[in-house]
């Protein structure tokens, strides 16, 4: 395991000597580890006597850079971060330039990744015993701020740290490759954003007790600035689980070079615990008839396509951009098509198989230029015109409403406003859009919000649904979250007219005859 201790320091003169000398010997001289400092821009001697004391030491494995302009505290820790990224590194342990956190404590941060390499961070905690820290000298205002913030950070970003506001911890470069950690503050909260990244992400956390120690050093953070902020951070990150705002800094599909549209494909999940159009389809509502011939636009896995043929013994055919690999086994076939690259080959796929149902449940809005795509659609020459059922987000509910309300409109994951979602519609510009493209849209059915994705329970979330599905009877513009719509394509000119013109050579033939 190759390991780089990195300390930043920004003015710490003073300690800087204490900090080295504190490093254990294990980690001094070795290849397997690097002792690199980056000071931001200090106005004193730091580096000079990092440097002195590297030299009168010998140290052939320690390297002391400096910014040419400041950074921060979180820009200096970026840079640090990419060059352990950069360089090849497998763990990266952070030190403070004024010795705050002791790096005596170095072998116990990093044994946990040496016996599991699934662990992406270790943090270094000063409340292993309860009252410890101030034992240690930390002051009684930063005890109850720290006690208080890391309880409702733990509540918005759903773990149970003891601590999130150590400046003593490890990462895996693994894990750091996998989160957008440049793109977070230069300021002090830093710290807190990239702990929600990494479980974002997913990552393993661990927790060591180290000792606190408090002495002369000068501390930088304004303290009422830093709660805010980090409790604001917490917030957004609670908001986005919840689709109800979107910070690019979540988002891991951002760090990819493949398409979003494609990452986020697989991202959608089976949607029959609540009202929606999945649940409707699958449902008893006769919209997809037993026995039908079905194509799937848009499929996914294939769960839809799943309960079709359970429950009404449905022959389904899906199409989708996901790997043929990603869909269950029980459709009658699966097309990976681009609908917007490959029209020519849904169109002949439609026209081949003679479909008595064709779904298109919550993909119009990834579409770039639905108007073209339907239009295609109703154009083609029928036989006997498939039934369509088409579903699409209400960008006009209420919710969406207030918040532009006031001053927002925030994308999210999921929901409404998916980040993916190219087009947006409210219930008039839906009807316009089909009416507009070729379809006599049938039937319309209105949807609630999903409330059991928000945690409720089922008999709540059913409650609420009730509630919501009243408020739909009274406005539904205003009150349904998505909308569903039977249509189907209406004769074109060109249908008819060629019905014309065979009618006509059925009447010379006979007349001939």
């Amino acid at each position: 395991m190759k390991l780089l201790i990195f300390i930043l320091s920004y003015n710490a003169e003073k300690h800087i000597e204490s900090v080295f000398n504190d490093i254990p010997p294990q980690y001094k001289n070795t290849s397997n580890a690097e002792i690199l400092l980056i000071d931001d821009a200090s106005k004193d001697r730091t580096v000079e006597v990092a440097r002195e004391y590297v030299k009168r030491e010998k140290l052939t494995n320690a390297r002391v850079l400096k910014n040419k302009v400041n950074q921060g505290y979180g820009g200096n820790q970026k840079v640090g971060y990419r060059y352990a990224v950069n360089y090849g590194f497998d763990v990266v342990v952070m030190l403070h330039g004024d010795n705050q956190y002791t790096p005596k404590a170095l072998p116990e941060l990093v044994a946990p990744f040496e016996q599991n390499s699934s662990v992406g961070c270790v943090l270094g905690v000063r409340f292993g015993q309860k009252y410890s820290p101030l034992k240690g000298g930390m002051p009684l205002y930063k005890f109850v701020g720290n006690r208080i913030l890391t309880k409702i950070q733990n509540k918005l970003a759903g773990v149970a740290l003891s601590e999130w506001h150590t400046g003593y911890r490890a990462y895996s470069t693994k894990a750091l490759s996998q989160v957008a950690f440049e793109l977070n503050t230069n300021d002090f909260h830093f710290d807190t954003e990239i702990i929600l990244q990494l479980i974002q992400s997913g990552a393993k956390f661990l927790e060591i007790n180290i000792p606190t120690r408090y002495g002369d050093e000068i501390c930088h953070v304004n303290g009422m600035k830093y709660a805010k902020d980090v409790v604001k951070a917490s917030l957004k990150f609670f908001l986005q689980k919840y689709q109800l705002f979107y910070d690019a800094r979540y988002h891991p599909g951002l760090l990819s070079d493949a398409p979003l549209d494609h990452q986020e494909a697989s991202v959608y999940e089976e949607k029959f615990e609540s009202i929606s159009p999945h649940s409707l389809v699958c449902g008893e509502a006769g919209i997809v008839p037993p026995q039908s011939k079905v194509l799937d636009i848009g499929c996914s896995g294939g769960y839809v396509a799943e309960q079709l043929t359970k429950k009404f013994s449905c022959r389904v055919i899906g199409v989708d951009m996901i790997p043929p690999t990603e869909v269950k086994p029980t459709m009658l076939r699966y097309e990976q098509i681009n609908l917007e690259q490959e029209a020519e080959r849904l169109h002949r796929l439609i026209l081949a198989e003679n479909f008595d149902a064709i779904l298109l449940l919550d993909v119009i809005e990834h579409v770039s230029f639905p108007e073209k795509f339907l239009l295609g659609l109703a154009r083609l020459g029928y036989k006997t015109p498939p039934r369509y059922v088409c579903s699409t987000a209400n960008v006009a509910f209420f919710v969406v409403r207030l918040m532009m309300l006031m001053g927002h409109f925030n994308y999210a994951r999921k929901g409404i406003l998916d980040v993916t979602h190219k087009r947006l519609f409210s219930l008039h510009t839906f009807r316009n859009l089909m009416i507009q493209t070729g379809f006599v849209v049938q039937k319309e059915h209105f949807i609630p919000f999903p409330f059991r994705t928000l945690g409720f329970s089922r008999r709540i979330a059913q409650w609420m649904e009730r509630i919501n599905i009243f408020l739909i009877r009274l406005a539904p513009k205003l009150f349904s979250y998505q909308i569903l719509f039977e249509a189907v394509p209406l004769t074109t000119p060109s249908a008819t007219l060629e019905h014309a013109l065979s009618s006509e050579k059925e009447v010379i033939a006979s007349q001939r005859g």
